[in-house]
């Protein structure tokens, strides 16, 4: 029985704290000998002059330091730039997940730190309409993903007022964990032909898998060779222990999801499983159900 084993997991990612702008007092002229008139008045203007610069790199110092200050989803979210497509977040939640506002932090993917990731972003003419159809937007434009995953949900993370233009006018939207539990990422379009995956959590239907170990896989094309195709998710009973799962995944995914439904011929196709260990930490339960020749061979992209 095939099992993806957890890793470590890596330090998130902190932003550098800002230390303020950094002024240059201006080099005080020497006078060395006496001065005319008309070379006094030329010195006075210079100065001026000179100082004006001074005063000019000041203010916009201290601007760009307000503006940085400006967080594109209020201070709660405890973000300093906007989302971007792509980017993997760590989310801690104030109490149950998904009830008020959550801190969020930028990490690096592939880790048991990441529980969701940036899929979109949509943009909107008000901070009021960002507040009132970027939810929606976003349900919709993740509503493709969401589809071929176990079990996650969108989440909009919507630009404050006062951080709408920091945010670029843009509200992200996350694909997380229903749960709240770690994710791990890349998810969807993000993830690159040959990762290896860290759990089965970001495994999605019509994945097409190579076996790297018994207990190992990795994204493959579907249209080259592969040794198994994912079908679809099986949720064991709540009383099902990680162990029993690893023993009763295969003949549960060939009862309740059997390659001949999906137009695989029963006389050459099999199924298999993978069992990962996040479904058993949350609760889920859920088992990765895919198709494999009986004779152990490849899969083309001519099968079924």
């Amino acid at each position: 029985m095939p099992e993806i084993l957890p890793t470590s997991h890596p330090e998130i990612a902190e932003d550098a704290p800002y230390s303020g702008p950094e002024i240059v007092e201006p080099p005080r002229a020497l006078l060395l000998l006496p001065l005319g008139g008309a070379d006094v008045r030329r010195a006075v203007a210079t100065g001026a002059f000179a100082l004006a610069l001074a005063l000019a790199g000041v203010f916009t110092a201290l601007s760009m330091h307000r503006s940085d200050e400006v967080k594109p989803y209020g201070p709660a979210l405890s973000l300093n730039r906007p989302l971007t497509n792509g980017d993997c977040v760590h989310v801690k939640w104030p109490g149950t997940p998904f009830t008020g506002e959550p801190e969020l932090k930028i990490v690096k993917c592939l880790s048991g730190k990441t529980y969701g990731q940036v899929m979109t972003t949509v943009m909107a003419a008000t901070a009021a309409q960002a507040r009132s159809a970027g939810p929606g937007q976003c349900e919709r434009q993740t509503e493709r993903t969401r589809a071929k995953l176990a079990d996650v949900r969108s989440y909009a993370v919507v630009p404050t007022r006062a951080g709408f233009e920091a945010a670029g006018r843009r509200t992200a939207c996350l694909i997380l964990d229903a749960r709240g539990a770690p994710l791990y990422g890349p998810i969807g379009k993000f993830r690159p032909l040959g990762m290896l995956f860290k759990d089965t959590a970001t495994m999605q239907k019509q994945d097409c898998l190579s076996r790297v170990s018994p207990n190992a896989a990795r994204l493959v094309a579907c249209a080259g060779p592969h040794d198994e195709q994912v079908l679809g998710f099986h949720r064991m009973s709540a009383d099902t222990t990680h162990a029993q799962a690893r023993e009763q995944a295969t003949e549960a995914c060939q009862e309740h999801m059997p390659p001949s439904d999906y137009g695989y011929d029963p006389t050459l196709y099999t199924s298999s499983s993978w069992v990962g260990s996040s479904s058993w930490n949350t609760g889920a339960h859920f088992v990765v159900c895919t198709v494999t020749r009986k004779d152990g061979g490849t899969m083309t992209k001519n099968e079924p």
